[in-house]
């Protein structure tokens, strides 16, 4: 479902193996590794962006009352989605605001892909079994309309990028519009991909 073009164009030469991403080492002063989540400080916000695989979106989901997981279980075999978890606080004594839309996963050969939309993820859910339940935690947790934190606001959610390119190895997510008190402070995030042999 996820994705189904990018896996099916690489699929004949594509590395074999479990995909696993995880944060490569930091090249900057502000950013740090802890476990599997990166944390920067963006100009005085807290930022941290984790990748989230299969299991880690269901204890997200189980985390979040009232909500369930909205993807499909047989998405994750087939095309499976490629999800972050990010989380910004406001810890600034101005606004915070980011456009998620703008936000880019970019490949080391260059290839950028946009975060999927509330609207797209609409399409692709309409016909599956507890369409309206998926729809409302997409709604309550998807990153995918402008956000304007006041200072101490905090927000959490996805970003939903389709199936990874067979062929990533270094992947960068960039959040080119961000800023604070109307001052742009882009950043940007590295993850190294590695696959995993599957017997």
């Amino acid at each position: 479902m996820f994705g189904t073009v990018l896996f099916l164009a690489g699929c004949a030469s594509s590395p074999k193996g479990e995909v696993v991403i995880r944060p490569s080492p930091p090249t900057q002063p502000t950013h740090q590794v802890v476990g599997e989540a990166i944390f920067a400080s963006v100009g005085g916000a807290a930022v941290t962006v984790q990748w989230l695989p299969a299991p880690g979106i269901e204890q997200f989901y189980v985390g979040k009352t009232g909500l369930v997981n909205p993807f499909p279980q047989e998405d994750w075999k087939e095309t499976p989605p490629t999800i972050f978890l990010v989380r910004v606080r406001n810890q600034t004594p101005e606004a915070v605001q980011f456009d998620p839309t703008l936000v880019s996963l970019v490949t080391q050969r260059g290839r950028r892909e946009r975060p999927m939309s509330y609207e797209e993820m609409y399409m692709r859910l309409s016909e599956v079994e507890g369409t309206s339940a998926r729809l409302r935690s997409l709604e309550a947790t998807l990153l995918s309309r402008f956000v304007v934190l006041q200072p101490g606001g905090q927000r959490d959610g996805l970003l939903v990028f389709p199936t990874l390119d067979p062929d990533a190895k270094h992947l960068s997510l960039e959040f080119a519009s961000f800023f604070i008190g109307g001052r742009a402070v882009p950043s940007f995030f590295e993850f190294q991909v590695l696959r995993q042999e599957t017997e």
